[in-house]
């Protein structure tokens, strides 16, 4: 049993009962333990964090889980190198990389450029090797299943996947764009689909394949819409960044985030990849009739994937 897993299974009248219980504050040394709860893929692994410590590795290279909601893609800059154990903001960002224009309260100090598409650092190169130093993230908010492949639990995490993760048109290793893309053209929403997440090992950089397994079952398909509706689902994949101050000599080095976005090193570290992905080009298509989506039939796309 892992070191959750005690209280994730447990009945949701159950947890209703405990929640009306006080904080032992005295015990934990003052301190109210709580926060985001995360999955990070550092260092090629699964890992559990919640309020920004780990509590638990996932030993499998693959896990099984719901993609509840996501986030824009969004692109991060950081001036500085990357040092574990840091707590730097990023020094330019956009929280919607498809508007193409940094965040308005990237300050004017570390500002990169008006827009995103001629900015220095999305150049190839201007990172390590042939990368670019500002990257692709984008956040998700998941549900794990249980060890027999069921969903039972209703707590959420938020994932920070990098670009690798969320571009390629691989058909055997999907990324997440890929992915959804086909599970759209079923007239199927995501969070309808028990997904598989697998480590690609032949990547050099953690690097996330998305694969459907089954359709969620109606009490599974419940947890799925009280999660997705929850107030605290939309705050876990919006990126909340507090900068640093102006000053005469910018130093992001030594700014803090702001909560309930997590540090900025955690962010890092999980889309700290140099593998070159191609930027996504945006298609000016002219309207199309509304032409109706083709039934369900999931049935028979999950049966391209059984092995």
């Amino acid at each position: 049993m892992s070191d959750l897993a005690l209280f994730e299974n447990m009945p949701a009248e159950y947890k209703d009962l405990l929640a009306q219980l006080e904080p032992d504050t005295n015990a934990t040394g003052g301190k109210k333990q709580g926060g985001t709860n995360r999955l990070s893929i550092r260092g090629g692994v699964f890992r559990k964090v919640v309020n920004g410590q780990e509590i638990g590795e996932l030993a499998e290279r693959a896990i099984n889980l719901v993609i509840v909601k996501t986030a824009p893609i969004s692109r991060m800059y950081y001036a500085a190198q990357y040092t574990a154990g840091a707590n730097s903001p990023p020094s330019c960002w956009s929280a919607n990389s498809g508007e193409g224009r940094p965040h308005e309260d990237v300050p004017k100090d570390t500002l990169q450029g008006s827009t995103c598409f001629d900015c220095p650092q999305n150049i190839k190169g201007s990172g390590q090797g042939q990368s670019r130093a500002c990257r692709y993230q984008q956040r998700v908010a998941v549900m794990l299943t249980d060890v027999e492949g069921n969903l039972k639990s209703s707590t959420v995490y938020q994932m920070s996947l990098p670009a690798t993760s969320i571009f390629g048109d691989d058909k055997k290793k999907m990324g997440l764009q890929t992915y959804a893309r086909l599970i759209d053209s079923q007239n199927a929403p995501l969070a309808s689909i028990i997904t598989e997440l697998r480590f690609d090992t032949d990547s050099s950089t953690p690097k996330l394949c998305f694969k459907p397994v089954r359709v969620l079952e109606k009490s599974e398909l419940e947890l799925a819409i009280v999660a997705q509706k929850d107030e605290s689902t939309l705050k876990l994949v919006t990126l909340t960044v507090k900068p640093k101050e102006e000053t005469s000599v910018p130093q992001p080095s030594d700014a803090k985030v702001s909560s309930p976005a997590v540090k900025a090193n955690e962010l890092l570290a999980d889309v700290d990849d140099d593998d070159e992905v191609e930027e996504p080009k945006v298609k000016v298509s002219r309207k199309k009739k509304n032409a109706p989506k083709p039934e369900v039939d999931l049935a028979s796309l999950l049966e391209q994937f059984d092995d």
